[in-house]
């Protein structure tokens, strides 16, 4: 893998939700739609302030529509630019997970694993549009600008070739493009990864990268860092099954 140094100070990705893209149909046209409108009001004003002999020759005889039509479809426009930014916040997901120690996988290899869960904590569905791993064992570094994400197969790979083996030392869920991402019902979102002792002691972490798209087809990423937390827990829940 590519070397280099991680995000200075923290030794992280950044692990803040941004909006990687804008829908072009509900969101670009429009404010191209509100800035041609703008452009042609300007027009017109001017055109209004000059002498009838000058409005006679071009370019000021050039209109493409009246002030009072131009003005109407403005409102209009400036309008639905502001409606759907207001309805773009009351839809935006708000993508999170949890880590937590469990001990009802008896298959594992070892009697405490780390559980991750996904969710979405905003009020309304987001569809998947993709999910991306980064594993990263321990004392390896990579720039955060270099890091080479990996799909499901690749990732499984990655923790086999660490000598861990699948459903013993660890466990990823597959999740699909389309899959949905709702908001969670009940105390835990939607399974992502298990971890057992052996292979949280192997890694620094597991970087998972979720790219969702809401209902007014913005897109929203988010990079979740599964094993934070995961040894102190672990450590916590030795400690105290110690007789």
């Amino acid at each position: 893998m590519t070397g280099g140094t991680v995000l200075p100070g923290s030794g992280h990705l950044d692990d803040r939700q941004h909006r990687v893209h804008r829908s072009p149909l509900l969101f670009t046209a429009p404010v191209v739609l509100l800035a041609l409108l703008s452009l042609l009001m300007v027009w017109e004003m001017v055109r209004g302030n000059v002498s009838p002999q000058l409005r006679a020759q071009w370019p000021w005889r050039f209109s493409l529509l009246a002030p009072e039509a131009l003005s109407n479809l403005l409102a209009v426009s400036l309008g639905f630019v502001f409606a759907r930014a207001q309805y773009a916040r009351t839809v935006r997901p708000i993508i999170g997970w949890s880590g937590r120690v469990s001990t009802s996988v008896r298959a594992m290899n070892s009697k405490f694993v780390w559980v991750v869960d996904i969710r979405n904590g905003g009020m309304h569905s987001a569809i998947l549009e993709n999910a991306d791993y980064y594993v990263q064992p321990k004392g390896e570094h990579i720039a955060a600008t270099e890091v080479p994400w990996q799909g499901y197969e690749e990732a499984v790979a990655a923790l086999e070739s660490l000598g861990l083996r699948i459903g013993k030392d660890f466990d990823l869920n597959p999740i699909g493009s389309g899959s949905p991402l709702g908001v969670p019902s009940g105390e835990h979102g939607m399974y992502t990864a298990r971890l057992s002792v052996p292979a949280i002691s192997l890694l620094d972490n597991i970087y998972l990268r979720i790219r969702v798209i809401d209902a007014v087809g913005d897109t929203h990423e988010r990079i979740l860092h599964c094993l934070r937390g995961a040894e102190v827990e672990i450590r916590s829940a030795l400690a105290t099954d110690e007789p």
